[in-house]
């Protein structure tokens, strides 16, 4: 295959959605940021597909869970790292019902972790895209 790794990543916060961009494009992959659960559904819509989709939970408009519960439903299974620092079993059922292919990041996280689970989604991500 070769060619390089589409990731999305989605977050409101700008200090976390430059930051992580900047890990994953140290990583060789091309990053397409989303500012929010709208930008997030509308770039799965129009500029997919995508190897990997890295999301915060809480976001304006429509959550990163919201958002890919919808991508799920119609049938695009690709890998998905949801990034939050809920900690409730609301969240957790949530993120458990994406179904296979989905790691949860809790935040704060560190450098290290987040690379670490890049790495582990991306092997399967060959197969499926958003």
């Amino acid at each position: 295959m070769g060619s390089v790794r589409r990731v999305l990543v989605a977050d409101d916060d700008r200090e976390m959605l430059d930051m992580v961009s900047r890990v994953l494009a140290r990583l060789g992959l091309d990053v397409i940021p989303a500012t929010s659960g709208g930008d997030l559904l509308e770039k799965i819509a129009n500029q997919g597909p995508f190897d990997l989709v890295v999301t915060d939970v809480s976001m304006p408009w429509m959550s990163g869970l919201q958002v890919m519960h919808s991508a799920r439903s119609a049938g695009q299974l690709c890998p998905v790292i949801v990034m939050t620092g809920l900690r409730n079993q609301r969240t957790a059922d949530e993120v458990h019902a994406l179904g296979a292919e989905v790691r949860r990041l809790n935040k704060p996280f560190s450098v290290d972790e987040l690379e670490s689970m890049v790495r582990a989604s991306l092997p399967h991500a060959v197969a499926v895209a958003c």
